[in-house]
């Protein structure tokens, strides 16, 4: 498939849209958050941060009605074989679903449809959000203990090959015995199994980065809306990776 191809795919998908809008709503911040100490860029600070707001808006919009997807996809998720995968992710779809119900709420409030207490049920909503994301980091380390595992036992298993072959051949060298006698050999197999998994480092990646952004709407940590842009920013490329290229998204 051709750049121009992937293009129009990925802009007729409205998880697209939003994940690009969501890459320039974080970058917005990301700037007006640097120009914000130089007093001649006050009217480009001001102009970014009604950009960053607008986009907030529209992405709020683009996701109305996903809550509904997610209970569907929940529902898909139940019968999973493996019973630490079916929990968590089905868990994750649910609290994504509520997650989105408030931010929908929110958005209704936003346009003037209806009033609530956006402070009130924008920390409900953050909740929500959190506990998807810590559901979500759950099943990726999950994952990675689970390959993690494999790959030592491969690892393992070529070593040994590797000093019977040498043996053969009249080099004598003892046969791997345990892994954690040579040095490095953790950071091998860890090197080893997330670049040949990955699907799952993506996804720690895009979690991890997200992980930041409702800590810090609910005060647990404090931090400044450069760092917050700056993490929006990688879940946001990740997350457009993953739409442009659906096989490097984790699934289910």
């Amino acid at each position: 498939m051709d750049v121009a191809t992937h293009i129009v795919k990925f802009g007729g998908q409205t998880n697209g849209r939003d994940k690009l809008f969501r890459t320039v709503q974080y970058s917005s911040k990301l700037i007006w958050w640097g120009l914000e100490k130089r007093t001649e860029t006050e009217d480009t600070i001001i102009r970014l941060k009604n950009l960053e707001k607008a986009l907030s808006t529209t992405r709020k919009l683009l996701r109305f009605g996903k809550s509904f997807d997610m209970l569907h996809a929940a529902l898909r998720t139940i019968h999973h074989p493996d019973v630490f995968i079916r929990v968590t992710v089905t868990m994750s779809k649910i609290n994504q679903a509520f997650y989105l119900l408030f931010d929908h709420l929110l958005w209704a409030d936003k346009v003037g449809i209806i009033k609530t207490d956006k402070d009130k049920y924008s920390k409900i909503s953050a909740k929500f959000w959190l506990a998807t994301i810590i559901l979500n980091l759950s099943r990726d380390f999950y994952e990675l203990a689970t390959l993690l595992g494999k790959t030592a036992l491969d690892y393992e298993k070529g070593k040994k090959m590797e000093g019977n072959f040498r043996q053969t051949n009249g080099v004598p060298t003892s046969p791997m015995g345990n892994i954690t006698q040579y040095p490095n050999t953790a950071y091998i197999i860890v090197k080893k199994c997330l670049r040949e998994n990955v699907q799952v480092t993506l996804d720690l990646v895009k979690n991890l980065s997200d992980l930041f952004l409702p800590t810090s709407t609910l005060g647990y940590l404090n931090l400044s809306p450069g760092m917050q842009g700056l993490f929006g920013i990688l879940g946001s490329l990740v997350g457009v990776l993953t739409v442009w290229d659906s096989s490097y998204k984790l699934s289910p």
